[in-house]
């Protein structure tokens, strides 16, 4: 990806925080987000950032580093929407 960096990012509308996973590959950054779009509950956002310590609106921050673990805790986001 250069040095283009991708994080999607999952949050629960009204809540403070979220969870943010930095795209490792271009195919994870274009298929992720559609993945958990099919996946989320109404109340989780999904969004596409490229720098997200800009966006304080969403901080706190959690890294995921798997991506296995963060569809796993978008998930759980579903259950606290």
């Amino acid at each position: 990806m250069g040095d283009k960096k991708i994080y999607i990012v999952a949050k629960v509308f009204d809540k403070p925080g979220c969870i943010a996973y930095l795209c490792k590959t271009p195919n994870e950054a274009r298929c992720l987000p559609g993945t958990l779009e099919a996946l989320r509950a109404d109340g989780v956002q999904i969004v596409i950032l490229d720098d997200p310590e800009i966006y304080s609106e969403y901080a706190p921050y959690v890294y995921m580093e798997d991506m296995k673990d963060f569809i796993d805790r978008v998930s759980q986001l579903n259950r606290a929407a």
